[in-house]
C-alpha cells in the first residue's frame, strides 16, 4: 500500500507511509500525537505494535504529547487482533495499533481502534486530520507526558486459549510461519497448548526481517517445509497476526475464500442460530459464491479493504466475513481479522467434518481469475466511458452467469485494474488482453 498523499493523513487502512519520510517524518509524527491528544483527551488509551524497528521510536514520538492528555498504556507487541480483544474487554476508549500489515520493515502504520475493539469511522478519522494540519510547530504542545504504564496481554492468550478447547490436536503436526511478526510468540503458545506438534518458521524477528520473503504474502517456503517434514498442515500469518493462509499436506496454498468456505460449513452445521450471510469482496472468486449458494448461503460483496467487509456485516448482521487475502472477520468472536482465532476454526472445521485440507479442493471449485493492472494519468469515471460500457455488456450477453468481469480503480495507486473470472479459462484468455487493449485507448494508460 502506497502511503497517503501529502494533504491527507489517513489512507485505506489508516496512516501508512515510508519511515522518515511524511507522515511517518518525526515532526509529522509529534504532530499525530498531538492531534489524537485533543481528541482523545481525558481517556485511556491502549497501544501496540508489531516487530519493526522503528515502532518503538513511532511509538515513543506519539505517546509523549498523548500522555499529556491521556492515560496511556502499552501491550509492547502484539498482534492487532490481541490488541483489538484487549481494548474491547478492558475499558478502554481507543487502541492505537503501530504496524504497516503485510509491507516490508522499511514502512510502518498507525491504525486507530475505539472502544469495542474496531477501526474507527471515517468522521473521526477525518476530524484527526483536520487537527493534524491545523496545528502550529509541534515542539511547542503540550506539557512533558507522563510514563506509559505497561498493559497484560495474558487475556488475549486466554481467549485463544478458550476458543480452542475441544480442539483435538491428536499430535497432527503444523508448521507455522509467523512472518518474523506480532504472532512470533502467541501463535506457537495456542497450538502447542491446543495439542498439537508444533513446528514453527520465521519466528526470529530482527526488527528487518518482518515479511522478508515469509509469511502469508510469501508461502513458498512453508510449502517446502510442510513437505519436507510431512506435516498435516502449514499456517501463514502476515506481519501483525490479521491476515492467514494455509498449505495442505501436498504443499497447494489455500487463500482467504477457502477459508470462508469451510468455516461457513463448520457453523452451518453446529450453530443453529447463524446467519446464512457472508461478506465477501467484489473479488471474491465467483466459484465460492456459487458453492455456499448450494449451501443455502447468500454472498454479498463489499469494496475491497477489511473495514469494508466490517461494515457490510454489520448492514447484514453476518458472523462472518473475508478477503482473498486472508483477512478473515468472525463477528460473534472478534471485530476484526484475527489470523490465529480464524486457523483455530479453520482446523475445528476440518476435525468436525473429518477431512483434511486437501478435501477443501474437492468440495470447492474456484473459477480461473485473471487481473491486469494498468498506470493511468488520471480517475475519471468508469460510467463515462460509453466504449468500455459496450464491451462489458457484451462480454455479460456472451458469456453469462458463469464468467464476470470487474473494472475499477486502484484505492492506493494510480491504476486501473481489470479483473476477469470464468469456469472456462479461455474466455479469460481471450478477453483479457481485450479489454487491456480497449482501456489504454480510451482512458490512456502511461
Amino acid at each position: 500500500m502506497v502511503p497517503a498523499p501529502i494533504d491527507s493523513l489517513f489512507g485505506t487502512d489508516g496512516i501508512r507511509g515510508r519511515v522518515g519520510e511524511f507522515p511517518f517524518d518525526l515532526v509529522s509524527l509529534a504532530r499525530i500525537g498531538c492531534a489524537l491528544g485533543q481528541v482523545m483527551a481525558g481517556t485511556r488509551v491502549l497501544i501496540g505494535r508489531d516487530t519493526r524497528q522503528s515502532g518503538p521510536e513511532i511509538e515513543q514520538a506519539i505517546s509523549a504529547p498523548l500522555t499529556a492528555r491521556a492515560s496511556v498504556f502499552s501491550c509492547g507487541i502484539i498482534p492487532t487482533p490481541g490488541l483489538s480483544y484487549i481494548a474491547g474487554h478492558g475499558h478502554f476508549d481507543y487502541a492505537i495499533m503501530i504496524t504497516a500489515s503485510h509491507n516490508p520493515y522499511t514502512d510502518n502504520g498507525i491504525k486507530i481502534l475505539n472502544s469495542r475493539g474496531e477501526k474507527i469511522p471515517a468522521a473521526l478519522e477525518q476530524q484527526i486530520q483536520d487537527i493534524f494540519f491545523s496545528l502550529p510547530d509541534p515542539q511547542n504542545q503540550g506539557k512533558p507526558g507522563k510514563p506509559i504504564r505497561e498493559q497484560d496481554k495474558q487475556a488475549y492468550l486466554d481467549f485463544l486459549l478458550k476458543q480452542a478447547t475441544g480442539l483435538a490436536g491428536q499430535k497432527l503436526l503444523l508448521v507455522l510461519d509467523c512472518a518474523n511478526g506480532a504472532t512470533f510468540q502467541v501463535a506457537p503458545q495456542v497450538f502447542h497448548k491446543a495439542g498439537f506438534k508444533v513446528h514453527t518458521i520465521h519466528a526470529e524477528p530482527d526488527g528487518q526481517n518482518i515479511n522478508r520473503q515469509c509469511g502469508s504474502t510469501f508461502p513458498d517456503r512453508l510449502k517446502a517445509r510442510v513437505i519436507e517434514l510431512g506435516a498435516e498442515l502449514g499456517i501463514a500469518f502476515d506481519g501483525d497476526g490479521d491476515r492467514v493462509v494455509f498449505v495442505d499436506h501436498q504443499g497447494r496454498l489455500l487463500e482467504g475464500d477457502h477459508t470462508l468456505y469451510a468455516i461457513t460449513r463448520y457453523f452451518l452445521a453446529t450453530d443453529p442460530h447463524f446467519n446464512p450471510v457472508v461478506v465477501g469482496t467484489v473479488v471474491g472468486n465467483l466459484g465460492l459464491e456459487k458453492a455456499l449458494n448450494r449451501l443455502g448461503v447468500t454472498y454479498t460483496r463489499a469494496q475491497v479493504g477489511d473495514k469494508y467487509v466490517y461494515r457490510e456485516m454489520e448492514n447484514h448482521q453476518a458472523v462472518l466475513g473475508g478477503e482473498q487475502s486472508g483477512h478473515t472477520i468472525i463477528k460473534s468472536r472478534q471485530r476484526t481479522g484475527d489470523g490465529i482465532l480464524t486457523a483455530i476454526y479453520f482446523l475445528k472445521s476440518l476435525q468436525y467434518f473429518g477431512e483434511r485440507a486437501a478435501d477443501i479442493f474437492a468440495n470447492l471449485t474456484l473459477f480461473p481469475q485473471a487481473s491486469r493492472n494498468i498506470r493511468i494519468k488520471e480517475k475519471r469515471d468508469i460510467d463515462h466511458f460509453p466504449e468500455l460500457q459496450a464491451l462489458i455488456r457484451e462480454f455479460n450477453q456472451c458469456h453469462g452467469e458463469n464468467s464476470r468481469v470487474l473494472i475499477r480503480y486502484s484505492g492506493t495507486e494510480p491504476k486501473i485494474r481489470i479483473m476477469i473470472e470464468s469456469e472456462n479459462p479461455v474466455v479469460v484468455d481471450q478477453n483479457l488482453e481485450k479489454f487491456e487493449k480497449l482501456i489504454k485507448s480510451t482512458i490512456g494508460g502511461e
